[in-house]
């Protein structure tokens, strides 16, 4: 009994492992068309998530450089995407800053947001942000998935990508 229970677990890890590198690669797939102009720094996280869950991203970004922060996949669900910046105290805990960015996930009111380009787009809806840092930041970047209102409770998952794009 021991043994198939042991079998068992062996196998639904490796399942898991097998899903998340087919995430990857399909984060990996699709970051070049989700970032253009901008080129992947090759680092980027991708989760598979269900709904309700999230996930935080930290990055340093450097003074000078363009970039987008882009989230991608899970097209049919709602993502609140926060993105902070974060200052590290002495005993290395961090705590946010103040915040550059936020999409509520769902359509709650007509909110605005100029891109780099000048460009202006309604807020809601929107997945990407582009900015040009001042001075070296580290930022967080928190991805939740919104659950589906009358879903019948079923937790349906998928796979995210939060890629990071830069140009100079």
């Amino acid at each position: 009994m021991k043994k198939v229970i042991l079998f068992s677990l062996m196998m639904w890890l490796a399942g898991l492992g097998v899903a998340k590198a087919q995430c990857r690669e399909y984060i990996e797939a699709i970051a070049e068309s989700e970032l253009e102009p901008y080129v992947l720094d090759g680092n980027f996280e991708s989760p598979i998530l269900s709904e309700g869950e999230s996930v935080e991203y930290y990055r340093t970004f450097m003074s000078g450089l363009n970039y987008k922060i882009d989230v991608c996949g899970m097209e049919m669900f709602f993502k609140e995407i926060t993105i902070s910046e974060v200052e590290k105290k002495d005993n290395g805990k961090r705590i946010v800053k103040n915040v550059l960015f936020k999409n509520f996930g769902k359509n709650t009111e007509d909110q605005i947001i100029t891109t780099s380009n000048g460009e202006s787009l309604p807020l809601n809806g929107l997945t990407f942000y582009e900015f040009t840092p001042d001075h070296t930041m580290e930022l967080l970047i928190k991805v939740k998935i919104v659950p589906f209102e009358g879903g019948g409770g079923a937790k349906l998952e998928g796979c995210l990508g939060i890629l990071v794009g830069f140009s100079n």
